[in-house]
């Protein structure tokens, strides 16, 4: 849900539309970081990969902070 509302925030208009289409080509989730709440979210982006690194079962409710993480990291480095 996170990585979801992040993407439609980004793309709300045609300015983020485009630098999404032209900075992210891949997007990897995994769970091998030891983090499970959103103060550590792992999280980063580099060379077009947007790697998410989280302990998918651990403080779901935590969606809005999340998902403001992955939002500035993506607005930060497109």
């Amino acid at each position: 849900m996170p990585l979801i509302a992040a993407l439609k925030a980004i793309t709300i208009d045609d300015m983020g539309k485009e630098a999404l289409n032209a900075g992210l080509k891949k997007i990897e989730i995994q769970n091998r970081a030891d983090t499970s709440n959103a103060s550590r979210f792992a999280a980063s982006f580099e060379g077009g990969t947007l790697l998410l690194d989280n302990k998918p079962h651990t403080n779901v409710d935590d969606v809005k902070d999340r998902t403001q993480s992955i939002q500035s990291l993506l607005e930060s480095k497109l």
